[in-house]
């Protein structure tokens, strides 16, 4: 947490009393322009499936340890970002510059290394994850997801963990400064800023940017310009198929009945940029969501010229070195004693709850020996009487998992090597081989595999050398 000079420790949220809340969810509206029953128009995959990819995307590649959701609703973001990752933080494999043949690049991790140049993999190492929302309708659902899986739970059967996970929930207003939500590296506000009155929107900038100071903030809301696509005023049933501005300020038809505001893609490009200079950051503006009838900005736009009209405007603040134009000062208070606003009750913000998913990972945390690796790789590959699995495979098998601790390298290094993952038990790269070709998955193969399957009553390898002295078992093995 952020220490604030001349100021008292921060008081905490009161926790909620969870029987005050409903138990079940409200079931939001569709976003008009979402619903091809309504509209015609259709995307692959869905508009909300392109949004959360986006800001998983940028997450992933940023490499983030901590995410804050604010505005969360039921948590459908929090959902992914509280999945364990298959492995603890480490690199992803990469390959030698000069090599050739299977060591093209990387792996494990990385078609994205190969797309952006990035390497940071396709897994996100969140060791801290938090949601906020102004709704107690969604908090049960929400709180739900970050809670910690019961330990009795069998179905579906848990994912191991390798590092431990902080999850936390508020309910509260979203522009209310919270001393316990500092410190985040990133920041996500998904279809957030549209249901917000002009007024708190002004704010959004002070709190997020100017305030907790995230390296990395994500934004996306409806894109007006592409509401050209809604029904028109003077059709029939015009009041059921969109919603007037409710503030009243212009007359136009937005998809949802709580929308505040709905900016084109210039009003979104000017709002983005003024926020972006008045607290020190950059900006990368964007779009997803491409219809099946898609429509293009006329080559004569200055600003957009012959680019796809999105459904929906994205936005990627990212932390710059300058000075920012404006100071934040008069969002944080100063708690004193004789101040009722240092009460509890008098906080913004209610906690709903704060858990600790622990370490639930097979072994005790250490690597064993290179040796040790390979003869439980060996026996795996004896059992399901193969010689060549994918590398993801072999890794599903939690005995060898734990093994390794977490770490996909040490088995790499464990089975010969590859790319900079040198073999980490010189002496011993004929007895496994770690492939990789371009669009295939990574793949282990043993090269001193003997089929227990017979031919012409000899025994033959998988690779077509006839083999003797095999002892011929019942057992066929599986996975």
């Amino acid at each position: 947490m952020t220490e604030h000079h001349g100021a008292s420790p921060s008081v905490s949220p009161e926790l909620l009393a969870h029987s005050s809340l409903p138990h079940t969810s409200t079931i939001p509206e569709v976003s008009m322009v979402e619903e091809s029953t309504v509209t015609g128009v259709t995307f692959t995959p869905e508009l909300w499936m392109q949004r959360r990819h986006w800001a998983l995307e940028i997450l992933r590649r940023e490499a983030v340890r901590s995410v804050l959701d604010i505005g969360c609703g039921p948590g459908s973001l929090l959902e992914t970002l509280v999945i364990p990752p298959s492995t603890v933080s480490e690199p992803p494999l990469r390959s030698h510059p000069d090599a050739g043949g299977s060591h093209l690049p990387s792996p494990v991790d990385s078609d994205l290394e190969e797309d952006f140049g990035l390497g940071q993999g396709k897994e996100l190492f969140i060791k801290r994850l938090g949601g906020l929302d102004s709704s107690p309708s969604v908090i049960n659902p929400a709180l739900s997801i970050l809670q910690p899986p019961s330990p009795d739970s069998s179905f579906p059967p848990s994912r191991p963990r390798w590092e431990p996970l902080t999850t936390e929930l508020y309910l509260g207003d979203i522009v209310k400064y919270n001393a316990k939500l500092e410190g985040y590296e990133a920041v996500v506000a998904l279809e957030l800023i549209e249901h917000l009155d002009p007024n708190v929107l002004s704010r959004f900038g002070v709190v997020t940017m100017g305030t907790y100071k995230p390296k990395l903030l994500l934004v996306s809301t409806p894109n007006f310009d592409f509401n050209a696509k809604f029904p028109r005023a003077e059709q029939h049933d015009f009041a059921k198929k969109g919603f007037m501005d409710p503030t009243g300020r212009t007359d136009r038809v937005f998809r949802h009945s709580d929308h505040k505001v709905e900016m084109t893609s210039a009003e979104f490009k000017a709002w983005a940029e003024a926020a972006a200079a008045d607290w020190g950051y950059n900006v990368e503006i964007s779009g997803v969501g491409v219809s099946s009838n898609p429509s293009y900005y006329p080559e004569s736009d200055p600003a957009f010229a012959s680019q796809p009209i999105y459904a929906t405007h994205t936005a990627v603040f990212r932390m710059g070195t300058g000075m920012p134009l404006r100071s934040p000062r008069s969002v944080r208070t100063i708690e004193l004693p004789f101040m009722p606003g240092s009460r509890e009750s008098a906080h913004s913000h209610k906690l709903a709850g704060r858990f600790i998913h622990p370490v639930s990972a097979p072994g005790d945390g250490t690597k064993a020996a290179p040796r040790e690796i390979r003869t439980k790789v060996r026996e795996k590959f004896t059992g399901w009487n193969i010689g060549e699995v994918s590398l993801d495979e072999l890794w599903a098998v939690l005995e060898v998992a734990g093994a390794c601790a977490g770490s996909k390298r040490w088995l790499v290094g464990s089975l010969g090597g590859w790319g900079d993952c040198a073999s980490i038990d010189p002496g011993n790269e004929d007895e496994f081989e770690v492939r990789k070709e371009r669009g295939s998955a990574f793949t282990v193969r043993w090269n001193r595999f003997v089929s227990r399957g017979q031919v012409d009553g000899q025994e033959e390898d998988r690779w077509g050398e006839k083999m003797e002295g095999i002892v011929e078992s019942e057992q066929t093995g599986g996975w």
